[in-house]
């Protein structure tokens, strides 16, 4: 428990989508508690942009790593200085580092923070006053609601959101009007790719699935091309029969006004798969070796479900060793199913 209510606090996990959309509810609780507090979330340029139109936080302090890294190393300890200059400036009372790397644990000692709320982890618990207190949960959402915990504010709210602004919801009505016409046809998103290669579901089994949405369903499929993903999505189109649409917007708050528009989400544990939760589109998230009671916060009851293989020796790595990985044991029928099941509860 904190002393005195704190006037101006920041929030930071630093790095990747999927983690910074489960800290929403950390967002949320804080604000609850603090309602008259300048909230600031610190965090790189790509998953910083999701948090954009949060309606709890008061600004983003946006470390642009990918930037920096081009600099020479001169001019990077310059920008780090002006960036360390800029988080002083607002005379935090509180800091709260979800993250706990080097760099954010860095960033929270040097901000001059009363308080610094952080896990006790990798020999960096001597930065933080006050240490996360862990639940029993292996829930990361859970982990990170541990922080309010913490400090005494009530995390039974757990659910994720993104905020979309009116531009990007227009934007995204045209656009899929522009594809697909002004039918009463479910538009269901597609996102084959993922951050590792035993975390993606195969390209075959993609393209059957999608052959069997449109002959089950009549729907229309949009599929998700993220950087770099050329050859995973030509070998997907390549199994496909029916027309569809790809989508390459470089603007995440785009593609989250998108994913809001369909009736279904279908993806593998990645970034893509926690916006789409997070706007309200009923998601289904494929697993393996990622484990979905660990990564799948979310409730079937809400309209989304996780699906993993029944597998006991599943190695957990991130470039699988088995002879099939392990994500690809699991059934197009299966999923075809799954689908049915979350397209007959919202048509």
């Amino acid at each position: 428990m904190l002393k005195e209510r704190p006037k101006r606090i920041l929030i930071t996990r630093l790095r990747f989508i999927g983690d910074v959309v489960l800290t929403t509810p950390v967002i949320r609780a804080i604000r609850r508690a603090y309602p008259q507090a300048e909230i600031i979330y610190l965090a790189e340029a790509e998953p910083a942009s999701i948090l954009e139109h949060d309606p709890d936080l008061n600004g983003i302090i946006v470390l642009d790593r990918d930037h920096i890294s081009t600099l020479p190393m001169g001019q990077q300890w310059r920008e780090y200085f002006h960036l360390f200059r800029r988080i002083r400036a607002y005379r935090f009372d509180l800091v709260i580092d979800l993250f706990c790397n080097p760099r954010s644990a860095l960033l929270t000692l040097l901000s001059g923070a009363r308080y610094r709320l952080g896990y006790d982890v990798r020999g960096r618990g001597w930065v933080y006053n006050l240490k996360i207190k862990r639940l029993a949960s292996i829930r990361v959402l859970d982990a990170y609601l541990d922080a309010v915990r913490t400090l005494g504010i009530s995390g039974e709210d757990d659910r994720t959101n993104i905020s979309i602004s009116c531009a990007e919801a227009t934007w995204a009505s045209a656009y899929l009007a522009d594809c697909f016409g002004s039918d009463d046809k479910p538009v269901i998103g597609i996102n084959p790719g993922a951050s590792w290669p035993a975390k993606m579901w195969g390209s075959d089994q993609f393209g059957n699935l999608i052959n069997r949405l449109v002959s089950g369903y009549g729907a229309h499929i949009l599929i998700i091309q993220g950087p770099g993903q050329e050859k995973i999505i030509e070998a997907v189109r390549g199994e496909i029969r029916h027309r569809h649409e790809i989508v390459k917007t470089t603007s995440l708050m785009r593609l989250a006004a998108l994913m809001h528009q369909c009736a279904l989400f279908i993806s593998n544990d990645c970034g893509p798969m926690h916006m789409a939760v997070a706007v309200g589109t009923p998601t289904i998230g494929l697993f393996g070796p990622s484990r979905s009671d660990i990564w799948f916060p979310y409730r079937q009851e809400e309209g989304h479900l996780p699906l993993r293989p029944d597998i006991k020796d599943c190695c957990g790595k991130d470039v699988c060793i088995q002879s099939l990985p392990c994500i690809r044991q699991i059934p197009v029928d299966d999923v075809f199913k799954a689908a049915g099941l979350l397209l007959s509860n919202g048509i």
